[in-house]
């Protein structure tokens, strides 16, 4: 949607370094928090952002953000581009669409479910990567995160392991879509991820095939071809095809941005490294976790965990367009202005974490209460609430889980090799992919 950038009456500011064409998208990819934080700190909590392109889009960061996001004058907009590479899924929908594809998808996702099948999956295939880089001088970090998060998503999906090389290469081809680049021709991001789009789409046709016909018991798939909405209504095809390509990549992405994040955290502080020894140590016979219950039981790993999530949370900012008007920081906000929310600031604002640049476990490991809806807000808020947080959960907490017990088998411990790291905002929040881990004795 294109903007001017102004709101009735009132000028707002737009965020510094603006460029010609591209607008800050350069900005973005290199230091989007960055960015963030110094045109709040400037401007106030609302200024315009131009992703390149005459496409601008109104941020918000208020410390009340997760209450404007859940304001019934909210509705999810995603350009055409994302829609594009997610389809029809929950991603973009709202109201009864949302509701029915929704209440058919969650309990597959239920804490229940993924003890039952997926965690399963998730050990044995994390167990095996770890055994693989032991034997490697080193290894990039992201990559290898990539890697192993897609390996985890397609085994739960039921695909065979003699095609994750090539389901690899189409979603690292299918997420160049997130680029906001115009064009279709041959070699731009668009049309490359429209044709990895297509190859993906046709496998998953054929597993749904297998599925309905019996052949894939036990997957992901196969959970979905039964699912059954709050009415009883079943999924169509296109609706589990466009919501597990949605998942599979969301799934994956995000993920492996939150594993390296933690090794790299890991390598580089020696504090950290000993502290989760200690947890592994007081109870060196405890069995791999299998449940969010169980991952409760390692509060320096879940510890961890958050606290990367709050500093590094791979999707830093979500879509929303205003279908009424409203007011945000005493100015009015139109019918029809595009939105953008950045909870991921929330874990920078100093009146809601101290000293938030600092990475601290004292404020996740000492707490008594579960999360609330700010600590999880990296996760989105309201009914958009994501879908895999469980499984990410405990997929952080079993990775940790298997890392220490084998590095300490081994008598190792890991460290950094080459330039310190930075974060990467797109296509989505990473490590900078030239980041590589070793291990040595220690």
């Amino acid at each position: 949607m294109l903007s001017s950038g102004r709101t009735g009456r009132d000028e707002i500011p737009t965020a510094a370094g603006e460029l010609p064409v591209v607008g800050h998208l350069p900005i973005l990819y290199r230091d989007a928090i960055g960015l963030l934080r110094r045109s709040r700190s400037a401007l106030g909590p609302l200024f315009w952002v131009n992703f390149g392109f005459a496409k601008r889009r109104l941020f918000y960061l208020g410390s009340d953000a997760l209450d404007v996001l859940r304001m019934p004058e909210m509705v999810t907009d995603y350009p055409k581009h994302l829609k594009d590479v997610v389809g029809r899924s929950t991603t973009v929908q709202d109201g009864a669409l949302h509701r029915h594809m929704r209440s058919a998808i969650s309990p597959s996702f239920s804490p229940q479910s993924l003890a039952k099948g997926a965690s399963a999956t998730m050990a044995s295939v994390i167990s095996a990567r770890i055994d693989g880089w032991l034997r490697q001088e080193s290894f990039a970090i992201h990559p290898a995160m990539l890697e192993l998060t897609l390996e985890i998503m397609l085994r739960v999906c039921g695909v065979p392991a003699r095609d994750l090389h090539a389901w690899n290469r189409a979603y690292c081809e299918l997420i160049l879509g997130v680029y906001p680049i115009p064009g279709r021709l041959p070699g731009l991001p668009a049309y490359r991820s429209a044709r990895a789009r297509a190859w993906i789409d046709d496998r998953l046709r054929e597993l749904l095939a297998l599925a309905r016909g019996g052949s894939a018991a036990g997957s992901f798939i196969e959970l979905l071809s039964n699912a059954r909405d709050d009415e009883g209504e079943p999924l169509s095809d296109q609706e589990i095809i466009d919501n597990v390509r949605a998942l599979l990549l969301a799934g994956h992405e995000t993920s492996a941005s939150t594993l390296a994040w933690i090794v790299i955290h890991l390598a580089r502080q020696s504090e950290l490294w000993s502290a989760i020894c200690e947890e592994h140590t007081a109870d060196p016979d405890a069995p791999v976790p299998m449940s969010v219950r169980e991952a409760h039981r390692f509060p320096v790993s879940h510890a961890i965990f958050r606290e990367i999530m709050r500093l590094y949370s791979p999707g830093w900012f979500i879509f929303r367009t205003v279908t009424d008007p409203i007011t945000l920081h005493g100015r009015r906000i139109p019918r029809n202005t595009p939105l953008a929310i950045s909870l991921t600031c929330l874990g920078y604002d100093p009146s809601l974490f101290p000293d938030p640049d600092r990475f601290d476990l004292s404020r996740w490991k000492d707490r008594a209460s579960s999360p609330g809806p700010l600590d999880l807000a990296q996760f989105g808020g309201g009914p958009h609430f994501c879908l895999g947080y469980n499984l990410a959960y405990i997929e952080a907490i079993q990775f940790q889980f298997t890392l220490v017990r084998a590095l300490r088998r081994a008598g190792l411990i890991p460290y950094l090799r080459g330039p310190s790291p930075k974060q990467l905002y797109l296509p989505v929040g990473r490590p900078t992919a030239a980041t590589r881990v070793a291990f040595r004795p220690g």
